[in-house]
């Protein structure tokens, strides 16, 4: 894969988290990958490391294949540089990329598992 060089005016990312990845200029391959257990519980009390990823049987799924390349019609300028004005970015989030150039290979994976714990109604 060609580098090419990178010319940006002005760039402003808020927020990039959980795994994400913000890349500038040609990459061979990037692979972000994201476990995430989200717990929302009703009450004034946090209690730390109740819950593990072990407990919960979507962090124990095998990765499913790679799909096959897709064949895509693409222009290629092997000398000329990437120039890029203006990009603002309000967020990039689980195993998310946000990418100026180009890239070979992608293998983003993400696992999530978010519940509630609500207090019994009287």
């Amino acid at each position: 894969m060609i580098k090419r060089m990178v010319y940006t005016n002005d760039m402003e990312i808020q927020s990039l988290a959980i795994g994400s990845v913000a890349d500038i200029g040609d990459v061979y391959k990037a692979s972000p990958n994201s476990r995430v257990l989200a717990v929302q519980k009703e009450g004034p009390a946090f209690e730390e490391d109740v819950y593990q990823f072990e407990d919960f049987s979507i962090f124990s799924l095998k990765n499913p294949p790679p799909p096959p390349p897709l064949n895509v019609e693409t222009f290629t300028y092997q000398n000329s540089p990437i120039t890029v004005d203006n990009v603002r970015v309000i967020g990039v989030s689980t195993a998310g990329i946000f990418q100026t150039g180009g890239i070979e290979h992608i293998e983003a994976l993400n696992y999530t598992k978010h519940f509630r714990i609500l207090k019994d109604e009287p």
